[in-house]
């Protein structure tokens, strides 16, 4: 019985089959069917800017515009008032939403743990393949 080859008098063995074997002819017409079937590469579009981007450009630029405009010129009654409102609705949530701090902790504990499932899958069919 033989003794078995090394890992490097294997790879010497074939090394010496693939220099020392004959090459077989190519065919005439091997070209012309690798050629069809190679797909090319669409070329990249050029950038566009069409009407309908100007005008939705246009439309939030005004309503940011129309906003920021009404907000510098609201009487100072309207002004106390929304000052007002706003600290008696942020006493509201720290007396009434005990409720708010753990949820969203819980929620954001929940959502990083989603993030991992894509690579936990991933991990999964790794080691079963």
């Amino acid at each position: 019985m033989d003794k078995p080859l090394t890992p490097e008098k294997k790879n010497t063995v074939i090394e010496d089959a693939l220099q020392t074997y004959p090459i077989a002819t190519m065919p005439r017409d091997i070209t012309a069917d690798v050629l069809r079937r190679i797909q090319t590469i669409p070329a990249p579009r050029p950038f566009r800017l069409t009407w309908s981007d100007v005008a939705l450009s246009l439309v939030i630029s005004l309503c940011i515009g129309a906003v920021w405009f009404s907000l510098q010129h609201l009487p100072p009654l309207v002004v106390a008032q929304i000052r007002k409102e706003s600290i008696l609705f942020y006493q509201h949530l720290l007396v009434n939403a005990r409720w708010l701090i753990p949820m969203l902790s819980f929620s954001l504990a929940g959502f990083l743990a989603a993030l991992t499932i894509p690579y936990l899958r991933q991990e999964l069919t790794k080691k079963s393949a």
